[in-house]
């Protein structure tokens, strides 16, 4: 099967189109980043023809001209995977009804060995059909997209739906069991045999902000994501498609950016094939970072000699002050050229324009001028109503050996707006600063891999009480503020999970410490029984609260005792959400936008979702 989508417009088309609009119509915002670069390069889906038909000869802006995208298009695909699953622990919420053309592949896939060793679902106590009628179980629609370039090994997110025209109600609390994905659509239907390009498992995450009383929100319970629940389980095709194809200009770009990007082992990042095309792995050290190396490799210059170099360094100086400059497609090719550009990069660190120093010394930071630098992206980290002190606050993450930066990122934790207090702490994690931040590891995977279910992160700051939590790549819940207190007296109760959440007052007579004060007592009644679980008694903490919501229920093997309810990560989400809307916890609960708003900075109306409104006008 061939796996890569390619691409080739006219270049007419591509640049006057796409290109020419992007790069002068406007100037770039700070919350551009290196996607645009090779999205103007020319990444699609659209089919490659090698037989050219004759263009008009257009004139390039400075940003583009002499690099790697005026002579190629970047080709990859966005491919989706998907497949049929099964999901378990849903209670009465499932269905009982199973396709009758996928029957009998479900039944294999649940008698395997897999399933009954790893998941325990059979041990002879009922019978595969038996266990796909059960309404603790759903057949679901399994789908992912690989983006362009992803490296094997890179987690996306899953889209989980109940299947159509089935009874099933919700799949809140459900946990997919592994499945293989493919590429082709149809491929659940059809039971042809496909390559699988990625792997899916884990805990099913709901929207918990959705009303089910009113009239259509109902079906948003038969849908729902698995955060970073997928593994793409093969490299990403990476193509450099020659405009004009030659046998010369193939060469000279392979040694370009083969000098650009040195590599240890005998496997060099680019290899031309022919005169059409290059062949492009990611090297090891951007394999985290895939998309940076992509648009540094596409604004990398044709030529490396001093004097080109040096022209192109003070052409790209000069485009810089102009007020319509594309700032992110200027400073990215700066940074592509390398230090020997160093000296032209700071001589505008001092400029009057705001976007001019921010990018030039963002430039200069990633080529290793930390002395002269730093001290000004660490200014507009700091500068409130910039627009340039998010991107700032982001760019401090990618220097952990930048120190000056950790008392600044710390302080910012404690600020008005959550936006800036999730981006410093999202820096803080990125650089491995945890000395404001506690995390606790909630659960162990979904049927007992050493991953955990998600994570929860404590952070130590002056400011006022936020939790934010994530719903795209990694369940993550964090809470800002010291000792979160929840109210008392409390009473809560979600029927749908089986929780109870009651305040006691302390009995003096009683031998334990906890019981001697007034406490919270938590218990759930557990799915498919009469039975209720071992009640919990905590303080009025919301950091024990989730200890004991997530905690893992089976025992421990030191003690015995059983640390929690298991409740996946969306329930503890959703528990938590209610909470805070019924003021149980006097905070601002925040949910990460999905992922098609690319990061947590841009922020935008969303249904189901509290908002930020007050925070949008600080972008």
């Amino acid at each position: 099967m061939h796996f890569l989508t390619t691409v080739a417009r006219p270049l007419a088309a591509c640049f006057a189109g796409i290109l020419l609009a992007a790069c002068l119509g406007g100037c770039g915002t700070p919350d551009d980043n290196e996607e645009a670069w090779w999205d103007w390069a020319g990444v699609s889906n659209a089919s490659y023809d090698s037989e050219r038909t004759p263009r008009k000869k257009i004139v390039m802006p400075v940003g583009i001209r002499g690099t790697v995208a005026e002579y190629c298009d970047l080709m990859s695909f966005t491919a989706p995977i998907s497949n049929w699953g099964v999901v378990i622990g849903l209670d009465k919420s499932g269905s009982s009804e199973v396709p009758p053309e996928l029957r009998n592949d479900l039944i294999k896939y649940v008698r395997g060995e897999l399933v009954i060793s790893k998941h325990r679902l059979n041990k002879g106590y009922i019978s595969a059909s038996g266990f796909l009628d059960d309404k603790d179980t759903a057949i679901v629609q399994v789908s992912a997209q690989i983006p362009p370039g992803a490296p094997k090994g890179t987690p996306v997110d899953v889209f989980v739906s109940a299947w159509p025209r089935t009874q099933t109600t919700s799949l809140q609390g459900g946990v997919l069991l592994p499945t293989q994905l493919q590429w082709d659509k149809e491929a659940p239907r059809s039971g042809r045999y496909l390559r699988p390009l990625g792997d899916a498992v884990g805990d099913i995450f709901v929207n918990p902000f959705l009303d089910t009383a009113k009239p259509g929100k109902k079906a948003g319970h038969r849908q729902g994501r698995i955060l970073g629940g997928a593994t793409i389980i093969e490299d990403t095709p990476i193509r450099l498609y020659l405009r004009d194809p030659d046998y010369h200009m193939a060469a000279l770009l392979q040694r370009r950016i083969n000098e650009r990007f040195p590599t240890a082992g005998r496997i060099k990042p680019a290899k031309a094939k022919g005169r059409f095309l290059l062949h492009i792995i990611v090297p090891p050290e951007y394999r985290n970072d895939y998309k940076h190396f992509l648009a540094l490799m596409m604004a990398l210059p044709r030529y490396s000699s001093s004097g080109a170099y040096a022209r192109m360094a003070n052409e790209i100086a000069h485009a810089m002050e102009d007020p319509s400059a594309n700032y992110e497609q200027l400073a990215m090719v700066w940074e592509a050229m390398g230090r020997e550009i160093l000296p032209t990069v700071q001589g505008l660190y001092a400029s009057q324009s705001p976007g001019v120093s921010y990018y030039a010394a963002r430039v200069g930071l990633r080529l290793g001028d930390s002395r002269l630098a730093s001290p000004i992206v660490l200014r507009f980290a700091q500068t409130a109503k910039s627009p340039f002190q998010l991107p700032a606050i982001r760019e401090l993450g990618r220097h952990p050996r930048l120190f000056e930066a950790l008392p600044i990122l710390q302080d910012l934790l404690a600020g008005r707006s959550e936006l800036i207090r999730i981006a410093a702490y999202e820096s803080l994690v990125k650089r491995g600063d945890f000395s404001a931040i506690q995390r606790i590891r909630l659960d162990e995977g979904p049927y007992g891999e050493s991953k955990p279910a998600f994570v929860a992160d404590f952070v130590d700051s002056s400011g006022g009480f936020v939790i934010y939590a994530t719903r795209t790549e990694k369940p993550k819940m964090v809470l800002f503020g010291k000792d979160m207190p929840l109210t008392n007296p409390l009473f809560f109760e979600d029927k749908n999970i089986g929780i109870s959440i009651f305040s006691r007052k302390g009995d003096p007579t009683s031998p334990e410490e906890i019981r001697r004060k007034d406490h919270l007592v938590v218990y759930r009644s557990l799915p498919r029984t009469d039975e209720i679980s071992p009640k919990y008694r905590i303080p009025f903490l919301v950091s024990d609260l989730i200890r004991v919501l997530g905690g893992a229920p089976r025992p421990d093997m030191k003690t015995a005792e059983i640390p929690g309810l298991g409740l996946t990560y969306g329930q503890v989400v959703s528990v938590l959400s209610r909470l805070a809307k019924q003021e149980g916890i006097r905070t601002k609960f925040v949910l990460q936008p999905l992922e098609e708003m690319r990061r947590i900075y841009d922020w935008s109306p969303n249904e189901g979702r509290p908002d930020m409104a007050e925070d949008r006008r600080d972008r």
